[in-house]
């Protein structure tokens, strides 16, 4: 418990300032930490790469979302 309430204190504390990318949500600070610590080790480049482009990714769909729900 201790654990989810550090990782939704690190997730509000994200600045949401870029609209090509969403901040880190709980989810994705767990995957990371899950990533970098717990996992077999993969390279830390690979782990970001994939998590920006998750996001990334993420981000494409909340636009497009919004668009398609003010254009009805």
């Amino acid at each position: 418990m201790l654990a989810l309430a550090v990782l939704t204190i690190l997730a509000a504390q994200q600045p949401d300032s870029d609209p090509k990318i969403i901040a880190l949500t709980v989810a994705e600070i767990r995957r990371l930490l899950n990533a970098f610590v717990l996992a077999l080790p993969l390279p830390p480049a690979h782990t970001l790469h994939w998590s920006i482009w998750r996001r990334t990714s993420q981000a494409r769909a909340r636009r497009s979302h919004y668009q398609r729900r003010q254009a009805n």
